[in-house]
């Protein structure tokens, strides 16, 4: 073989050989069959009700995370996945041309622990998680225009999606 012919496989060899870091579903986490998922506290009264649903936002986040985690797991006692919402917060982030707000940024500050409790490990934690959801208050914008209820909706689905693929399926 030549020499450039070498230069040229070495990296695709050494590819081949140590991967590229992803942990396949089917092992990441294999040893875990179920997972328990208590109430979830929320410590900022500002995101406390869901007026669309007419319930409370920890409901409605706890029943959401179950159904979307139990798509992997059973309900059980292998894993625990604690949340608290610490902090709501709604702030003008961008203007029109008349200085009036166009769009809005919504963010959640989150508490989280996800434990092995097979192998008595922390799987994942985070005392600071931010979740961030920019919304246009005003029509013929880039995207659709939103109320703020509708953006807490959104917020809540893209928050549970986001935790799922970072701790279930490691994405």
């Amino acid at each position: 073989m030549s020499k450039t012919m070498f230069m040229l496989a070495l990296p695709i060899w050494l590819s081949l050989i140590a991967g590229c870091g992803y942990v396949s579903k089917s092992e990441y986490l294999e040893h875990i069959n179920t997972i328990r998922i208590p109430p979830i506290e929320i410590l900022d009264a500002d995101f406390a009700y869901d007026e669309a649903s007419q319930r409370g936002y920890d409901e409605v986040i706890h029943e959401k995370l179950i159904q979307r985690f139990n798509r992997k797991w059973r309900d059980g006692n292998d894993a625990e996945f604690t949340m608290r919402i610490q902090d709501y917060n709604l702030r003008e982030h961008g203007f029109g041309p008349t200085g009036e707000p166009e769009l809005l940024r919504m963010s959640l500050q989150i508490e989280y622990q996800f434990v092995d409790r097979v192998r008595n490990d922390i799987i994942d934690e985070s005392d600071n998680y931010i979740q961030v959801h920019d919304f246009y208050i005003v029509p013929n914008r880039s995207e659709p225009m939103e109320t703020v209820e509708q953006a807490k909706g959104l917020i809540v689905e893209e928050l549970i999606e986001d935790l799922y693929n970072q701790l279930a399926e490691q994405w």
